[in-house]
Formats: structure tokens, sequence, C-alpha cells
């Protein structure tokens, strides 16, 4: 990105933040071309450029002061997530129930590695690429919420879901008081980094705030997916992953990355990144769904009852002659199908499919320099499809 010097911003983001977030712009410092941002603290939270450095007049003055490097601490996503929700609000105790199962950040890890991309480029402060983490961690758990209701789902992380455990409606508005609650972060952070965010959705082809709807139409064309074609099945499916599964990765590479001060054409390199790396997700996620993975955390196989054509089960129409028959049987069991599916190989040729999207996802990233957040986000890649 430029070094601009307006604070002017896309105009859906500033009628953002003018509707949410009252706060004061702030100072900027520059340390090795990396911008530190001084805030008041809010929610107890010291935004500040000594939440970054332990000195920042020491630090403005060392000219070969050296980027910090990526460190992925999920522990500490989930603590500053709690200072944000754990309020005093009616909704303290779904809260604390979400957080005690806080799985695995990936969002959190995909913006703090966008954020550290280019260490010399001018850029927020650790302390606000950690409140945006969290945003998109928040955006996240609400939508989690809302599948669960959708899904009749019981379980959650291995622990009770929460319409299971507090009921329908109050999980309902749980879910989007949290995204209300992560809209005024982020909107906060847009409003004090004036110079960083200065461009923030002019860039074509990159996945802004205004896609988040995105989530939830990707939820209801799951319900209609066409007849059982081959080619038809696996468009539906990358639209459906693209949307539940890629809006919040596209959201959270690109506001990492133009926190990180990610010019447009490297912000379509992590779109790119993101949109294949969702799809790998995905595919493993419904690959360790059908055999039934202890580490899912829920109900195996709830996707074969609800009759939803994964990728596995597209594999499976594939190769087996007679499978459209059984997928389409009232009589034929979701046991039955699940044992099927494995038998023929199906599982196998979807964990090569997510392979080979994480591959794509990984060649995305060349056009940014060897550093160790550019190592993560290939690290994170390939660890989706490990088994």
């Amino acid at each position: 990105m430029d070094n601009p010097t307006s604070p002017s911003g896309h105009q859906q983001d500033e009628q953002l933040v003018a509707a949410m977030s009252g706060r004061s712009s702030t100072a900027h410092a520059v340390v090795d071309n990396r911008t530190l941002v001084t805030a008041p603290a809010s929610n107890g939270h010291a935004n500040s450029a000594a939440a970054a450095t332990p000195d920042v007049a020491a630090a403005a003055d060392q000219v070969d002061a050296q980027p910090i490097a990526p460190i992925y601490q999920p522990a500490m996503i989930t603590e500053r997530m709690r200072e944000i929700l754990v309020t005093g609000s009616d909704f303290d105790d779904i809260y604390r129930h979400v957080l005690a199962a806080p799985g695995k950040r990936v969002r959190a890890r995909l913006v703090l590695d966008c954020h550290r991309l280019l260490p010399s480029a001018v850029s927020t402060s650790e302390a606000d690429a950690v409140d945006l983490a969290c945003a998109m961690e928040m955006f996240h758990e609400s939508s989690l919420i809302h599948d669960d209701i959708c899904d009749s789902s019981l379980l959650r992380r291995d622990s009770p879901s929460v319409p299971a455990l507090f009921g329908i409606r109050t999980a309902a508005r749980a879910g989007f008081h949290m995204a209300g609650t992560a809209l005024q972060v982020l909107a906060r952070v847009l409003e004090d980094n004036p110079v960083v965010c200065a461009h923030l959705g002019e860039a074509p082809g990159v996945t802004y705030l205004d896609r988040i709807s995105d989530l939830s139409a990707g939820q209801l064309v799951e319900t209609m997916a066409p007849d059982v074609d081959d080619a038809a099945l696996r468009r539906h499916y990358e639209v459906v992953a693209g949307a539940k599964t890629g809006t919040l990765f596209r959201l959270a590479c690109s506001y990492g990355g133009t926190a990180g001060g990610v010019d447009h054409d490297r912000l379509r390199a992590l779109m790119r990144y993101a949109e294949q790396f969702s799809l790998a997700f995905q595919i493993m996620d419904d690959v360790r769904d059908v055999e039934g993975d202890p580490a899912l955390g829920k109900e195996a196989c709830g996707d074969l009852d609800r009759r939803v054509p994964t990728w596995p089960v597209i594999e499976w129409l594939a190769i087996r002659p007679d499978a459209r028959e059984m997928w389409l049987s009232e009589q034929t069991s979701s046991a039955d199908l699940q044992a099927d599916l494995v038998r023929s190989g199906a599982t196998k040729a979807a964990h090569d499919a997510a392979i080979r999207a994480a591959e794509t996802a990984c060649e995305a990233l060349e056009v940014f320099p060897p550093t160790p957040a550019r190592g993560d986000l290939r690290d994170l890649a390939l660890q989706v499809v490990s088994r």
C-alpha cells in the first residue's frame, strides 16, 4: 500500500465508524517504517504503542528496530475476547460457555499473519491487530451459534451447543449481540488508524465487510442443492464453501493485510489464498464428519442425516455406479451411507482434492517475501489437510 496522507476512507467504512464509534483519532509513531498507533484505553485494554513495544520512545529512536515476529497465541486471543465480551450483560454466561471451548482460532491466526507479511510497511499496532483478530473470531462464533440453531445441533466442540443449553431465542439474541460487538471493535480500529486504512474497500476483487451477509446466504444456498449431477454438485459445493467458510477467511486476510500495509495487488493474492484454503478446510471438515473423527467435537454424520451433498458424497456419487439410488432412497440409513462412502474410497478422493486446494493456496503466497508470517500461512494450509 502507498503511504497515504489523507484520512479519508471508503464511504461505507466511514459510515460504519460514524455510526458505531465515538473514539477520537490518535497519534502515529513510525518505527522502522512501521506505524505504531497510540490511542486511549478501551474496555480495559491499553490500545497503545506500548502494547506492541516495551518502550515507544526508545523504539522510535532505534532506526534498526526489528518488527515483532509472528507468534500465534490462541489463549491471548481468547482472553482479549473475554475482556471485550464479558461486561455484565445478559449474555455473560453464554460468552463464558463459548470461550471455555475456544477452538483453534484459525481466523485470528490469519489476521495476525497477514498483518506481519510486510515487516517494513506502514501498519497498525500489534494491539489493534489483535483486536481485529478478535472481531473476526466473534463473527465466527456468532455464525456457529446460528448454524447450530439451523441444524438443531446439540453439541459444539464436545460441549452442549448454545441453543441446546440456553434455548433457541436466547441463542439467537446472543449471536446477534456478539456480531454487533465485533462491528464495534472493527469500527474502533478503523477510526484509530485513518492513515493505514485510508484506502480500505477500494481494491477490486477483495472481500470487505459489505459481504458479511454471504455467511447467511451460504447457509441458505446449502439447502438448495441441484439435481444429482457431478458438475452441478461440485460447483454448488464450491459456492457454499466460498460463502459459509470462505467469507470470514477472506475478511480475516483482507483486514489483516490492510492493517499490515499490504498493497491492492497482494491483497488480491491473499483472496486467492483464502479461497483455496477455505475449500481445503471445508472438504477436510466434511471428511472428518463422514469418518467420525473424535476431534470433530459434534455429532458425526449430521450432513449425511440431512442429505447434504458434501465433497466426499460428490466423489462417492462419481465412483459408485448405484450411489445415486442409495442417496435418494429414504430407506438408506446414514450409517449405511457412511460405511459405503469410506469403503468406496470417496473420503480418500476428497482428501486428495483438499491437498490440491491447499497447495494452490500456498502458491498464491509467492508474491510475498519470505518471512515467518508467510511460512506460518503455508504451514496452516498444510496442517489443515494433515490427518
